[in-house]
């Protein structure tokens, strides 16, 4: 297995793949480097591409009540971001900017449209990854709203 290939084994989104499935994953994702403050995608935005983050870090913002952009999450080696983009053909819900020189491995939606028709089952196990991953922003993003929610009754 390849150096991108170890890579992405030791992604969540790929937790459960078969070599096999990985081998051919490998086949359909690049690499693109980031120079600290480069933006990597803007709010808005209509990109189709999901990234996991090999080295460096990046910084997620969304745009504030007041119009200011908001930091909401900071990614490190072993994050993915885009996973929306992949999945609901809809614009970008958030910027993300490297705040250091930072190394990502692209996953295009046409690039997983050919591994759903390679590989279905991998695609599968992507898709349900994704999920699980949603999933998990969502309950932490419902606890930390409820922080600020006036209490029933």
């Amino acid at each position: 297995m390849s150096k991108v290939g170890e890579v992405l084994a030791r992604m969540r989104l790929f937790d459960g793949m078969s070599e096999e499935d990985l081998q051919q994953v490998e086949k359909l994702v690049f690499v693109n480097r980031f120079n600290g403050g480069d933006v990597v995608c803007r709010e808005g935005d209509h990109s189709d591409f999901m990234c996991f983050v090999v080295r460096g870090k990046l910084e997620i913002s969304k745009r504030g009540a007041e119009g200011k952009d908001v930091v909401i999450a900071h990614l490190r080696a072993g994050d993915s971001l885009g996973e929306m983009a992949l999945v609901d053909h809809e614009p970008r819900s958030a910027s993300v900017q490297a705040t250091e020189d930072s190394t990502v491995i692209v996953l295009t939606r046409k690039g997983f449209e050919h591994l759903r028709k390679r590989s279905p089952g991998a695609a599968n196990v992507v898709l349900e990854n994704i999920a699980r991953l949603l999933s998990s922003n969502l309950r932490r993003t419902s606890a930390q709203l409820a922080q600020y929610m006036l209490p029933l009754g």
